[in-house]
């Protein structure tokens, strides 16, 4: 199977840390920014799917001819706490070089 190549340029910083990072892991740079790129699609991706369901409530809302939402409840308020809990649990969170 054919490859691509991908140029990735980074601050000089950066890419002492990135070089640290993958040599720890005993793996070439190459290796770990594609299992750096591909972990961060698959997180992006469950984060989409996680928002589906609340994302097609929002739009449904904002197109209703009366232009307002429906009041939540105590119970919808809670659910969705518990919602974004989950989320942020689950999937990590980026993080910068300092």
């Amino acid at each position: 199977m054919a490859k691509t190549r991908i140029t990735v340029t980074f601050e000089p910083a950066e890419e002492s840390v990135v070089r640290d990072a993958a040599a720890e892991y005993g793996l070439d740079l190459s290796g770990f920014l594609r299992t750096a790129a591909l972990a961060e699609a698959a997180r992006q991706a469950h984060i989409k799917a996680r928002f589906a369901e609340v994302d097609a409530i929002s739009r449904s809302a904002e197109q209703a001819e009366s232009g307002v939402a429906p009041a939540s409840t105590p119970e919808d308020d809670a659910a969705m706490d518990t919602f974004l809990d989950a989320i942020d649990s689950g999937s990590g969170a980026r993080g910068a070089v300092a």
